[in-house]
Formats: structure tokens, C-alpha cells, sequence
């Protein structure tokens, strides 16, 4: 997979269960015997975060780099490690967000979907509304100052 990509409407189940939408699913493999698993945690600015095994690899291996005498690193470290659960699909894509991050989150029945390239994103739909009503700057304001446009155009 490229990377996990668009927005999605869901509606969870009186257990707390989602279903994945098909775009955003690793196919299983032909023959495994196991599906693949992610890693669902507390994200940032309201959301829920669910990373593929080997981004959330990565994401250990940059915070194991990282100095553990650090008030700030064991505040981040522990919030996230401590919200971080278990996840696999079944056949059918679906999967179950624990209570403890229902909460966390605010989930109710509607839960937005989004693909942040390389992890997927669980939000509360008004939650998000107002996340991006509030950050207060445009798309192309922000895509100038990550991006420098001006290079991009001599090319």
C-alpha cells in the first residue's frame, strides 16, 4: 500500500466495533495465517491514531533515541504508551476501539475516518469541524510555508 489516504463516515456498533473502510485495509495476505495488526492510540489534537506495526516500529525506535531524563519525553511516553492497544482486523475489517479511548476521544456512533498517509486517524466529526475551523489559516497558507512552491516551479 502507498499509504492510507482520504475520509470516511462510520458508524460504530452498540460494542464499540468500526468497520474499516476497504480503502484504508491491508489485503490479507494470500495464505497467512494471521492478519496484520496495527496499533491504536490517543493522537494528536483530539484524535485517535492507528498505526500499521512498522510505523509504530519506527515511531519506538525514534523514541527510544530519545533522552528518558526528559520531563516532557516520560509525559509524552506514558500518555501514549499507556493508551496504546492491540489491533486486528477480522475478515469482515472490522475492528473494536476499547472504552478507554472511546473516551479519550469522545467517540460516539459517527466517527470520521481519515487517511493521514501513514497512519489512520479516528475523530469525533464535530471535534474535527472545529479543529479545522480554529487552526485559523488557510490550505495554501500552510502548504507556502511546508512546502517551498517557488522551487516546485522552476523545476
Amino acid at each position: 500500500m502507498d499509504g492510507f489516504y482520504g475520509q470516511y463516515n462510520v458508524v460504530m456498533d452498540e460494542k464499540g466495533r468500526i468497520i474499516l473502510p476497504a480503502r484504508l485495509r491491508p489485503s490479507f495476505q494470500e495464505g497467512a495465517q494471521e492478519p496484520d495488526n496495527f496499533i491504536l492510540t490517543k493522537g494528536l489534537d483530539g484524535c485517535l491514531a492507528l498505526y500499521p506495526r512498522k510505523q509504530w516500529e519506527q515511531i519506538q525506535q525514534r523514541l527510544g533515541s530519545l533522552n528518558f531524563t526528559r520531563k516532557d519525553f516520560r509525559y509524552f511516553s506514558r500518555l501514549l504508551h499507556s493508551a496504546a492497544v492491540t489491533i486486528i482486523l477480522d475478515r469482515q475489517g472490522r475492528l473494536l476501539i476499547p472504552a478507554h479511548l472511546k473516551e479519550e476521544a469522545s467517540l460516539d456512533k459517527d466517527i470520521l475516518v481519515i487517511g493521514n498517509y501513514r497512519w489512520i486517524e479516528f475523530w469525533n466529526p464535530q471535534i474535527y469541524r472545529q479543529y479545522i475551523t480554529q487552526y485559523g489559516q488557510s490550505y495554501e497558507e500552510v502548504a507556502e510555508r511546508l512546502f517551498d512552491i517557488d522551487s516546485w516551479q522552476k523545476e
